[in-house]
């Protein structure tokens, strides 16, 4: 077995066969970074929700927040990976005006009905992570195991504080999930 150092901690990695996806989407990398870091921290599979939209620049930004004010519907790319095959999703989003990113809504819409246990991740510039977790739990429809907001504004520890607590969450939830898949 191979141990892992994070944060001055030794984490062994994760013995049990449980399966976890991680998925998110993201409008300038921030997102799409902590996402891929926590599919590494947690053995997970990994996938960027694909929109057609081009949301970069003033314009792009301008789109993100009427999408999102309005809740309108958007079109995003077919998914590379079943969620039912998996017994958590960890899925995340960027705050966009206080609620999930539209991509990020149009995904939970297409697989609520598949989704297994679900944990959520948001970025955020200023706040809005209380109403984003409220909005994703609602559109999931059902709650979450975990839940880990990062703001722009945090300083480094914190930061890694913030997403080890997360991590160790998940974690926690997996190894209950193997248990009683063992004892059944």
């Amino acid at each position: 077995m191979h141990a892992q150092e994070y944060s001055g901690r030794i984490c062994l990695p994760r013995t049990h066969m449980s399966k976890v996806l991680v998925v998110c989407f993201s409008r300038s990398g921030n997102t799409r970074a902590l996402g891929a870091s926590l599919a590494e921290r947690l053995h997970a599979d990994f996938e960027a929700i694909d929109e057609p939209v081009d949301r970069s620049g003033p314009l792009g930004y301008l789109r993100c927040l009427v999408d999102a004010v309005f809740a309108r519907s958007v079109r995003i790319g077919a998914s590379s990976y079943d969620v039912a095959q998996y017994d958590v999703i960890v899925i995340g989003t960027p705050v966009w005006a206080g609620t999930v990113s539209a991509p990020v809504r149009a995904w939970l819409a297409l697989h609520r009905r598949k989704l297994p246990h679900v944990a959520f991740f948001c970025t955020q510039h200023m706040r809005g992570d209380a109403s984003t977790f409220r909005d994703m739990t609602k559109l999931a429809g059902r709650q979450p195991i975990a839940q880990c907001a990062i703001a722009a504004s945090v300083g480094a520890h914190d930061k890694q504080r913030a997403i080890d607590i997360f991590v160790d969450q998940i974690e926690r939830r997996l190894t209950r999930i193997d248990n009683l898949e063992w004892a059944a």
